[in-house]
This record gives C-alpha cells, structure tokens and sequence, in this order.
C-alpha cells in the first residue's frame, strides 16, 4: 500500500501524521532518471538543417535544429509541441489545440514576461516530430504527440530536457493547452522537480506553497530525502528532526516541514506526481502544508529500483 506523510520540525521538536491510499500502475522506463543526480535528461540530437528567424521576445521557429541554435545564442529555454496530424485530433478540433495556444498573443505574453528568452518549435508528429518522439530520452511522452522543454540558459541544466507534457493520456496525467502557461513559471530545475511542481500547481483547488520563493536549499534537500527513499525503497520522514535542525540553519531559521508519497509501482513520471499530490490531498495534515501559502520550498521526486516513486515536499513558512 502507499503512505503519504507529513512532518513539521522545529529545533526542539516534531509533528507527524500519516495516511495510507491506493493507486494504480502503467511503465517507466529506468535510464531516462540516470545520470546526472538532478534529474535531468539530455536533449535528443538536431534531427534537420534551418534558418533561425529572430526578433521579438518569443522566436518561432519551426525547424528542430534551427530552434536549437536559436536557442543556444539566444540562451533561452527551447519549447518544442510534437503535434498530431488532422486525422489524429480530438473529435470537434477544427486545428491543433496546443500549437493554438501558443500562437496566442496572451500565451506568448506571459512567456515574454517570465523574465527567461523563450523559443517555440512547432513540428508534425510524422516528420521530424517522429523522429523526436522515438528517442529514449523522450520516452516519459508516451511515444506520442507532446510538448517538451530543454533549458539553453546558463547553469547546471544547460542542454538538458526539463519538462515533458505527454498528449496520449495516462492514468492520472491527461494533458491540456492550458498548461503550457504553467510552463512559463515554473522555476529552474530539474526534470523530476519541475514535474513535481507542474503538478502541484496543476491541480484543480489550486494549491499555494509553490508561489514563494523556490529555495535552491531546500530542493536539494528535497531531492537527497527522495533519492534516500528511494534507495531503501521506504518512505518516511527518516532522520527528519537532525534534518530539519540542520536545514533551519542553513536556511537562516524558520520551522522547515516536510511532506512524503510513494506511488504505486510502475507508473511513469507525470501519473507519479499527479498521483502523490492527489495521496497529500486526501489528508488535511498534508493539504494544510501543500495548499498553504509557503515563503520558501523545494520538491523533487525519484523511482526506486522497486518502480515506486518517492515523493519530497519541503517549505520554510
């Protein structure tokens, strides 16, 4: 069975409870979450030869190589929508629905206002997106139409896919346009943590501990607490009080509180943290800490060698 659990440390003492839920399985495949420790994937290789079209604060590009060069000279973040062809669309889509979206002057706005350059790629599922889609370090989009992000800014994700929204729906994770604009904010980091966070900040009653500061901190304390269970194939809130202590200093004070889930084996990535963050809801311990608004926090999430995903919320109120 899956626990989900919630601690609160203070330098003198801990507050704890605990919740079992259920949940559901589809696959995953290991190597995607190997190397580097953060969690990143490097991007798959330019698949085609182009011209980069410059100006305005969103280049559209819609070659795969051109928008990778754009990107590295302009050292922005590259997103790029694998879209189906008409046939392949949603009964009533008189057009792709994502690749509207972000032809939408709106859209684009709030990408030119997260303060990071962005480039937009959009390529056709049986062309150059066919070759994009079968690459191993694409597989977390379901072998089909998605949309991913590869960090071209400066710093540890340089070249390395941060994001996946898979269009073939899951068990938990169904994709829709409107979270491409989530992508515009998420804060830099790893794969597994800006999913974790997507998801949180996804979800239908809105939660409020990812709109303070993203502590680089207590991220890697999130991200070293999954890889632990993970490791040991345990969830829990292990060595939590030395923990909490070290992280208030580190952090310059404040009374840290940690949330855990564990998914059900064999479910891949999105599903995993859609799924850990419906296990924190079904408890008004854990929901109090994950809808609250936070100063500070960190998430990440890593898979055991047992195919159970572990889950690591941390916040600094």
């Amino acid at each position: 069975m899956r626990r989900s659990d919630i601690h609160r440390g203070t330098l003198h003492s801990v507050l704890g409870v605990s919740l079992v839920a259920g949940a559901i399985a589809a696959v995953i495949v290991d190597a995607l979450f190997a190397p580097p420790a953060e969690g990143a994937t490097p991007a798959p290789p330019s698949v085609a030869e182009g011209e980069a079209s410059a100006g305005g604060a969103v280049q559209s590009v819609d070659d795969y190589a051109a928008a990778t060069e754009a990107a590295r000279q302009a050292q922005a973040m590259l997103l790029v929508s694998v879209e189906p062809v008409s046939g392949e669309l949603a009964a009533g889509d008189p057009a792709d629905a994502a690749g509207q979206w972000l032809e939408r002057p709106d859209v684009q706005q709030r990408f030119a206002a997260s303060g990071t350059p962005w480039v937009f790629c959009r390529l056709g599922a049986h062309d150059a997106g066919a070759r994009l889609v079968g690459d191993p370090a694409l597989r977390e989009m379901r072998r089909g139409p998605g949309v991913f992000v590869v960090d071209h800014t400066p710093g540890v994700y340089t070249g390395r896919i941060v994001s996946i929204l898979p269009r073939t729906p899951g068990k938990y994770y169904s994709f829709s346009p409107s979270h491409l604009e989530a992508l515009a904010s998420l804060p830099q980091g790893s794969l597994t943590q800006r999913s974790l966070i997507l998801a949180v900040r996804i979800h239908p009653e809105h939660p409020q501990s990812t709109q303070g500061s993203f502590d680089p901190t207590l991220a890697e304390a999130a991200t070293a607490h999954s890889e632990h269970q993970a490791r040991i194939g345990r969830q829990g809130h292990h060595g939590w009080q030395s923990r909490s202590q070290a992280l208030a200093g580190r952090v310059g004070g404040g009374y840290p509180q940690e949330v855990c889930a564990e998914s059900w084996e064999n479910q891949d990535l999105l599903d995993s943290c859609v799924d850990c963050v419906a296990s924190w809801r079904q408890s008004s311990g854990h929901w109090s800490a994950v809808s609250s608004p936070q100063s500070s926090y960190g998430y990440d999430i890593r898979r055991g060698p047992n195919g159970i995903w572990y889950a690591t919320g941390i916040f600094i109120k």
